[in-house]
């Protein structure tokens, strides 16, 4: 049944209740091969960027030495990889349960986005050669912010979001292969015991880079347009990430449920709306209040006037904001699947647009020169994020990961008996009470 045809019944009695493979469809199709394609192509100019050199394969120079790379790969869409820390919070620390249930399918994405923007800062660096410097406590810079971030984003990628990610596979090998179940139920109070470590650095490094990533362009000065230049910028930096994460989680949410024709529930969606809604007012407050207190006081009036296209800009961010995060107050819009998608996706632009501005059109180079992406740059960027989806659709294929109502994990054992006569997804009791049972 089509999202946008499922009547308001049918959505106010499904419930997700735990993760369920994507059963019953192939994971190869012609997709996943043009997908790869472009992958494979774009991981093929990673190798000539690297040989060739930065000025062979992109538009950037000593005037503009920050492409899509920096500006829209690591500015904007980690973003998108920061959803599992607001989400995260609200269920573990406010007690929103139900909001569990998508964890996820967050932690997932949230995963392969900053694989994918670690490796587009390797290709970015234009020395390679100077890795080891990393290694050397004598030649680290602790005075800049892309130190901080250098450090927190390889640690919550390869710590936190790599542990949390672990559930799905150790579920599927303890029900899939039971040679190894022995190991798996020896694992699993060891998680168990380490999670509140694991989940409390899952919050804290991402608040810690994305504020450095504000404070970078804090350090800019008077090259930064007065809207966006403020002493609040790694304050805001983080906070829009916060609310662009919670946007993309309820859009992709709802794209996997009308791919795979998955129902939706309602209730746990209304849930992630008024998160993102409470999120989006009070950062729209602290923002406004920030430019008048700075327009009034300050005499900033005249700067954040010039040039005249900026202003329209501000209006624009905050246009596709604000706006769609009240209309989504109303129970009518939030309960129309297009409504509800539409206004998510509005707000995702506008905050990767207020991430992206300060680096861009809002940003004056000192010297008069100007930067196209080169064909390489954006071959490679769309590479990274084939890649990104390639291994998402193959997880929630594979792996429990995507929730649904217990019915469908019901199908699902009877599908995967058919071909796996030794498979028991369900029915074990109190009797082995060290199996992975993180999806309920």
């Amino acid at each position: 049944m089509s999202i946008a045809t499922q009547s308001h019944s049918d959505l106010t009695v499904v419930r997700w209740q735990r993760g369920v493979p994507v059963f019953g469809v192939p994971v190869r199709t012609k997709n996943f091969y043009f997908l790869l394609a472009l992958t494979l192509l774009g991981f093929a100019l990673v190798i000539y960027r690297q040989v060739a050199g930065l000025g062979a394969a992109t538009g950037l120079s000593d005037g503009f030495p920050w492409g899509i790379w920096k500006t829209f790969n690591v500015m904007s869409l980690t973003a998108l990889g920061s959803r599992s820390f607001p989400i995260g919070i609200a269920a573990w620390l406010f007690h929103k349960r139900r909001l569990h249930a998508v964890m996820r399918t967050t932690l997932l994405i949230s995963f392969l986005v900053y694989l994918t923007g670690l490796l587009a800062i390797a290709v970015d660096v234009g020395r390679p050669w100077n890795v080891y410097n990393f290694f050397s406590i004598f030649r680290w810079n602790t005075m800049s912010p892309m130190w901080e971030v250098l450090w927190c984003m390889p640690l919550y990628c390869m710590f936190p979001l790599f542990l949390e990610n672990t559930p799905p596979v150790l579920e599927q090998a303890y029900y899939f292969f039971p040679p190894i179940r022995g190991l798996v139920v020896w694992v699993v109070p060891i998680i168990r015991m380490t999670y509140p470590y694991v989940v409390a650095l899952a919050y804290v490094l991402p608040m810690m880079h994305q504020s450095a990533l504000g404070g970078l362009m804090l350090m800019a000065g008077t090259q930064v347009q007065a809207l966006w230049q403020t002493p609040l910028l790694p304050l805001l930096y983080m906070w829009a990430a916060a609310f662009i994460g919670v946007a993309t989680t309820i859009g992709a949410m709802m794209l996997c449920c009308l791919a795979w024709k998955r129902p939706l529930d309602q209730s746990i969606l209304d849930e992630l709306v008024e998160l993102m809604v409470k999120l989006i007012v009070w950062w729209a407050i602290v923002r406004m209040a920030d430019v008048v207190i700075r327009a009034v006081f300050l005499g900033q009036f005249m700067k954040m006037l010039t040039p005249w296209y900026l202003p329209l800009l501000f209006l624009a961010e905050m246009g596709l904001i604000v706006v769609p995060a009240l209309l989504l107050r109303r129970k009518e819009v939030r309960e129309n699947q297009y409504q509800l998608f539409l206004n998510c996706f509005l707000i995702a632009l506008g905050g990767l647009g207020y991430r992206f501005d300060p680096t861009t059109f809002a940003y004056r180079h000192w010297s008069r020169t100007h930067y196209t992406p080169a064909v390489i740059e954006i071959l490679i960027s769309l590479g990274f994020i084939c890649f990104c989806i390639i291994a998402f659709t193959w997880a929630v294929k594979r792996l429990p990961i995507l929730p649904a109502p217990v019915e469908q994990w019901y199908e699902s054992e009877n599908y995967y008996k058919k071909i796996y006569p030794y498979i028991q997804l369900s029915g074990y009791g109190d009797k082995d009470q060290h199996r992975p049972s993180y999806a309920d």
